[in-house]
């Protein structure tokens, strides 16, 4: 099964990427050293459409991209890769339109749309905009919604969007604490708890804090649900969402600790030491008790 990165920023000069075709190769390469298969380019619609860059550039320069690291792999004798096609969308009310426009484009032309929630709050709009792409029969893929505060702290309203149906996109960057220690921990419990079906580098260059290097992030993802689990969010997941095929990710309950009680027993006894011993042995336990519940 090929490693996916279903979220990256590797055409050039159409956002915040790469600027020239050379950058894009080298972060091509990087990524087919580190053991990735296949990149989705995924540049922001709003960069290109403040630019009035047409969508159609997205599927050329991918073509002309595919076609440089063909001959760059026979040269070099390195590893390939090959370069799918998608884009990032604004989750704003004007997304179903921009869809009904064909302006849209979604990952590899599946159903999937690659949509990008903001960081800092949660308009009331955003059940009303998710609603009517699904009913546009679009699968949103929410991208990296652990750096987004209102998720941070109530993981319940990730979880009804995804019973709705839409897919989770977690950044590798956040799993390795450079998008703060809030998404980091969010990641982390959105991946033991099933909500999050797919880890992306969001590449932009070469070199970090975005880069396209996915290995540290499968280790730690190994870590925290096993290396099975794992290959779900970097292969097979991402795979189907190529494929067109809706992944599925079992959600899992936090075991809860049964605690199990001493009970004090009562000692009838006249010695005075061992009357003193006795109560010192209760007060233990109570002690113990409180420090219990309190946990």
């Amino acid at each position: 099964m090929p490693r996916v990165d279903l979220h990256a920023h590797i055409l050039p000069g159409l956002d915040d990427g790469p600027v020239t075709v050379e950058e894009s190769l080298a972060m091509a390469r990087t990524a087919a050293r580190d053991g990735t298969d296949i990149i989705v380019a995924t540049p922001h619609y709003r960069d290109m459409e403040l630019e009035h860059q047409s969508p159609n550039i997205v599927t050329e320069l991918a073509d002309t991209l595919n076609a440089a690291l063909r001959s760059d792999t026979v040269r070099r004798n390195s590893p390939s890769v090959r370069i799918f096609t998608g884009m990032i969308h604004r989750l704003d009310t004007s997304l179903p339109d921009l869809v009904d426009s064909e302006s849209a484009i979604t990952l590899n032309r599946t159903r999937f749309l690659l949509v990008d929630p903001p960081y800092n709050r949660l308009p009331s709009y955003v059940g009303d905009v998710i609603g009517r792409l699904l009913t546009q029969r679009l699968v949103p893929v929410l991208a990296h919604p652990e750096r987004n505060i209102v998720f941070q702290r109530d993981p319940k309203r990730l979880q009804q969007l995804v019973d709705e149906g839409v897919i989770v996109q977690i950044a590798s960057g956040s799993l390795m604490g450079q998008n703060g220690s809030g998404a980091r921990r969010a990641a982390e419990y959105y991946i033991r708890r099933g909500i999050a079906h797919v880890v992306s580098s969001e590449m932009h260059s070469e070199r970090s804090p975005r880069s396209p290097l996915l290995s540290q992030a499968f280790e730690i993802v190994s870590s925290l649900i096993g290396e099975r689990g794992a290959i779900d969010l970097f292969e097979t997941n991402p795979d189907m969402i190529l494929e067109g095929r809706s992944p599925q990710r079992e959600r899992t309950v936090e075991p809860r600790i049964r605690r199990r009680w001493v009970r004090i027993p009562s000692l009838e006894v006249n010695n005075p030491f061992l009357e003193r011993a006795r109560r010192k042995w209760q007060r233990r336990f109570r002690r113990a008790r409180r420090l219990t519940t309190r946990g």
